[in-house]
């Protein structure tokens, strides 16, 4: 699977690994387990997603994030995330993305994407209110600073700064 993701600046990017050091003391998943996971938000993913030479708008400079959201990760089990909340300039940029990458699976795709900077995978239900108190003891800002674009190549384990 390739991906094209915005990636956070120095500050919000270490408040996320921040977040994912709280989940970790508290003895939960969490993407800072791998410890070659970057936080970023998805913005197309796909199979076949060229590596794109630009954007026709600009990439925003920071985004907004909304409220903690679960997706379903199998039985007694969800994916634990913030939401980003999607304004006029994310929307905008994330069509631009879709032009350059329009093979893009279709949860990735304008009208059907969930933006979000995700927390931890897998974490039994059971453990959901220990994970949200772990998460209230590490705060994120209101709003993440943007720091680029790359392009994620899960086979070859490549990353391609972008933008």
């Amino acid at each position: 699977m390739r991906s094209i993701e915005l990636v956070l600046a120095p500050d919000p990017d270490a408040a996320v690994r921040a977040a994912w050091d709280a989940l970790i003391a508290a003895d939960l998943p969490s993407l800072g387990r791998s410890g070659t996971n970057s936080p970023h938000v998805t913005l197309a993913a796909g199979d076949d997603l060229p590596v794109p030479d630009g954007f026709d708008v600009p990439v925003p400079t920071s985004v907004r994030l909304g409220g903690l959201l679960l997706f379903p990760a199998g039985p007694d089990r969800s994916v634990l995330v913030r939401a980003v909340v999607v304004d006029p300039e994310l929307a905008a940029f994330h069509a631009a993305v879709h032009r350059v990458a329009p093979d893009a699976v279709e949860t990735s795709s304008p009208g059907a994407w969930s933006p979000h900077v995700t927390f931890a995978r897998r974490v039994r239900d059971a453990d959901l209110p220990r994970a949200v108190a772990a998460l209230r003891a590490a705060p994120l800002p209101e709003t993440l600073t943007i720091g680029g674009v790359r392009h994620w190549d899960g086979e070859t384990r490549t990353v391609t700064p972008v933008a």
